[in-house]
């Protein structure tokens, strides 16, 4: 009789388990003879996972890329670099006319697509160097990409000096002590602010170096990296996607069509319940699931590998003055993040023209970016790590989230391909003419798989609203489409493609970083995201046929 699949992960387990002194217990690795360091009482910091016996024992980390997972998404969006471009070679080049609008940005002009065989085609040096030409600081996104590559680099010198220190275990710590006998609330709680930010703010990117310590504290409870990947990174996006008052999708979209900015708030509120419900409908029962049998995770060897450095299950809780400090300071700057956030709702043209073609939520990354240094430092040195040292781990650091920095230059090529092969506007015509004659039903849908498609070009929701919208308003309004239910599906198919599709590169950093890889991830999530798509497909009927008859 062949094995199973769990017969095997237990096999493999109970092979590597002599190699180490650790004894696993539940999927968290407990310390047998070895005490624990002196000033911290939960870091193993002479563990090493599943090293031989003459191998030097290195201090567990926070973050660490995994190059597996960065091979398995770079192979994955080579793939979609390959279709790009075959489809610049199989589709007729061809453009519509655009005009500015009052602020300068681009639109496009309804009816005014042409075939255009003198236009430029994809060139073979561009479809090579796509993953670098994409920097180049005159295309549209470019800015986009360096603030990634950025925030990269500051999580990789930041969380590694803030390891060496203690200060983000002992948070992890804290929080357990603190919820032990309430974590299921936690859980409960965790997503549905995680939501609030992306739902009100429109944060994701600005949250991934907070997806680590919320996977180390689904650890600490008993739970897998899923977990800890459902409550935060699913959670934004489910928020995002709803929009709520979501400035860079619904506001901008709705001000684009002339609705005014955040109507029709009631049924944005109905999808964020809903996205809610079904979030912790499979998410609760699935952690119940993992905490009694943590070896049905489809993690569990690689999440055992990352546990056994650290010991969550032995030892007490020690309050640490220097280190309490430090995640008061380091809370602190978060919430900054989160109030310039907010304020870059405001600070935009539609609410003061004098700021021209200035938007803070431009530079909002940036201003991320310089928050988490000035945060990290300040932490690192309230517990002990300041001067030379300081330095040598920040340094040491810049390398640790390196290999990620290809995920996101081939992400990003996708996009590039597609415009110098100037098949985009191809793509968007044929959608436009396949909605003519069709019901209001089938339309509703095929604007939702158009956005949907072209997340994979054009990653950005702003970019994407000044550049579809206005068409995308004329066309519906003259299909019988509420222009509340056009935003509402192109919020939808913005939103939920944040972390299904490959080309993303923020998922496929945050991915990076935890011991999930891309398949898996969307084998996992798939169910959650597909019973969702249901769900925002029934909205959007009601919406159409109900709420705006």
């Amino acid at each position: 009789m062949q094995p199973t699949g769990e017969d095997t992960r237990l096999k493999n387990t109970d092979t590597l388990k002599p190699q180490t002194e650790n004894i696993v217990s539940d999927g968290v690795a407990e310390a047998a003879t070895v005490p624990a360091a002196a000033g911290v009482g939960y870091v193993r910091t002479d563990a090493a996972p599943f090293v031989s016996g003459e191998a030097a024992k290195k201090p567990p980390r926070t973050i660490e890329i995994s190059k597996k997972a960065v091979v398995t998404a770079v192979a994955i969006v080579l793939v979609l670099v390959i279709f790009a471009i075959v489809l610049t070679q199989v589709l007729p080049r061809g453009a519509y006319d655009r005009i500015p609008d009052a602020n300068g940005n681009e639109q496009i002009v309804p009816d005014s697509y042409r075939e255009d065989p003198s236009l430029d085609t994809l060139k073979w040096w561009q479809a090579v160097f796509a993953p670098f030409l994409v920097l180049d600081p005159s295309m549209d996104g470019s800015l986009m990409v360096w603030a990634l590559i950025a925030l990269l680099l500051v999580i990789g010198a930041v969380f590694t000096a803030l390891d060496h220190t203690g200060v983000l275990v002992y948070m992890v710590e804290s929080l357990r002590n603190k919820f032990k006998t309430r974590k299921y609330a936690l859980l409960f709680i965790m997503p549905l602010a995680f939501m609030f930010l992306g739902s009100s703010a429109g944060m994701f990117e600005e949250l991934i170096p907070l997806v680590p310590v919320v996977v180390l504290l689904c650890y600490a409870f008993g739970w897998d990296a899923l977990v800890g990947l459902g409550i935060s990174v699913l959670a934004a996006c489910f928020g995002f996607a709803a929009g709520v008052v979501n400035p860079f999708t619904v506001g901008i979209s709705q001000n684009l069509m002339g609705i005014p900015m955040f109507s029709g708030i009631s049924m944005r509120l109905l999808t964020f319940a809903a996205a809610y419900i079904i979030l912790m409908g499979f998410i609760f029962p699935y952690a119940r699931k993992i905490e009694k049998r943590p070896q049905k995770s489809p993690v569990y060897i690689e999440d055992t590998r990352k546990k056994h450095g650290f010991d969550f299950s032995s030892a007490a809780f020690v309050y640490d003055e220097g280190k309490s400090k430090a995640l008061k300071w380091f809370a602190v700057w978060m919430l900054v993040v989160v109030f310039f956030a907010v304020l870059s709702i405001f600070i935009q043209p539609h609410y003061i023209p004098a700021l021209g073609d200035f938007s803070l939520a431009d530079y909002i990354l940036y201003i991320t970016v310089a928050i988490y240094v000035v945060a990290g430092i300040g932490a690192c040195i309230m517990c002990g790590l300041k001067g030379k040292e300081l330095f040598r781990k920040l340094g040491k650091g810049l390398l640790t989230l390196l290999p990620a920095v290809a995920m996101i230059l081939v992400a990003s090529g996708v996009r590039y391909i597609m415009e110098k092969g100037n098949v985009m506007d191809t793509i968007l015509y044929k959608v436009t003419e396949a909605c003519r004659g069709q019901s209001p039903a089938v339309i509703i849908l095929l604007v939702y798989a158009a956005i949907f498609i072209f997340e994979i070009f054009i990653p950005s929701g702003s970019a994407k609203a000044f550049l579809l919208m206005p068409m995308i308003g004329a066309m519906c309004t003259q299909l019988g489409i509420d222009g509340q239910v056009a935003v509402l599906a192109f919020a939808y198919g913005d939103g939920f493609a944040n972390v299904l599709l490959p080309t993303n590169a923020g998922l496929l950093l945050i991915l990076g970083m935890t011991t999930v890889n891309y398949p898996k991830w969307l084998r996992w999530s798939g169910k959650i995201q597909f019973t969702l798509l249901l769900a925002t497909i029934g909205i959007l009927m009601l919406a159409q046929y109900v709420v705006y008859a």
